[in-house]
């Protein structure tokens, strides 16, 4: 990554309630964020407010594996990526085997569980079979869909449809809003690689594998990078088309502050700060806030955004 790319800002660190925290989210409750995240080890999630000024010192914790119908306590491990909607489901994915659990916290049951596959046919056939190379982020898109990111071999972005639905691409309009739900599948059902966009020219390079995805309240899309340690952001104001074009460029490139080590994943607080997870074994500032550093900053390394 060119050193010309600016720096973001440590504002604060975050004692995360996991240990080695893979995947943060956000949902709005009541007309206020709240922040979940989960780790390595265990189903067992962390859910905070975001109170004024922002400290993220009060969590809660809810136990997925409690759910009825949950796997046993053998799945509850590598789990990459989460997200949750705006009503009351909250979904992890695993990396080993490919599969997004969905469980609903209003009925207290596992809602569907997810095989994520690239048959032949699929633009992802012959890379999804690599263990340590599949899903690092999740985002819920409207009509059941998902948005997945491939973490390395291609880096790329990669749309999943239930079986035989088509591929619809990526627009902003696809990002389910605030308050609304997701429209999950039940059961045990699987869901097909349809589209992928692969990091090429200038996104390759800035960006040298992908650890996490989340959503910006622009509705544009955040992509973390653990080995480059930065963050990117697209625009979308192109939409990715459903035949699998090219990312070429970035919207806005930040660094992350000196120091920063396992970035494993994000969330957007709002329009200037992300809240950073590491993945340590510890549970004590393993957090970090990072904001712009002033107005007109990010405009030194930006990037022509050509899909």
């Amino acid at each position: 990554m060119g050193t010309s790319a600016p720096r973001l800002v440590r504002t604060g660190t975050v004692d995360l309630p996991v240990l080695e925290a893979s995947a943060l989210a956000s949902r709005v409750v009541g007309g206020r964020m709240r922040v979940l995240v989960v780790g390595d080890r265990s189903a067992c999630v962390g859910l905070a407010d975001v109170e004024p000024g922002d400290e993220l010192d009060t969590w809660s914790t809810l136990d997925l594996s409690t759910l009825d119908g949950w796997p046993n306590s053998d799945a509850d491990s590598q789990f990459e990526a989460i997200a949750a909607d705006g009503g009351h489901l909250v979904a992890v994915m695993r990396e080993d085997p490919p599969v997004v659990l969905v469980g609903d916290t209003r009925t207290g049951s596992l809602r569907a569980r997810i095989t994520l596959t690239a048959p032949a046919g699929s633009p992802l056939h012959g890379k999804w079979d690599d263990p340590s190379s599949r899903g690092e982020g999740l985002v819920l898109l409207r009509n059941g869909r998902l948005l997945v990111a491939k973490e390395k071999r291609p880096r790329a972005l990669v749309e999943f449809c239930p079986v035989n639905t088509a591929a619809q691409g990526i627009s902003t309009g696809d990002f389910i809003g605030a308050d609304e739900e997701w429209d999950a599948p039940v059961g045990d059902v699987e869901y097909v690689a349809t589209s992928m966009w692969r990091l090429r020219h200038h996104a390759k390079k800035a960006l040298r594998d992908i650890s996490a995805l989340g959503v910006g309240p622009d509705r544009g899309l955040w992509l973390l990078s653990d080995k480059s340690r930065a963050v990117g952001r697209l625009a979308l104001t192109t939409p990715l088309r459903p035949d699998g074009s090219e990312i070429t460029g970035l919207d806005e490139l930040w660094r992350l502050p000196k120091g920063t080590k396992k970035p494993e994943g994000m969330v957007v607080i709002d329009e200037h700060r992300l809240l950073v997870a590491r993945d340590t074994k510890s549970k004590h500032d393993n957090g970090i806030i990072v904001e712009r550093p002033g107005p007109g900053a990010h405009q030194e390394d930006r990037c022509a955004n050509v899909n």
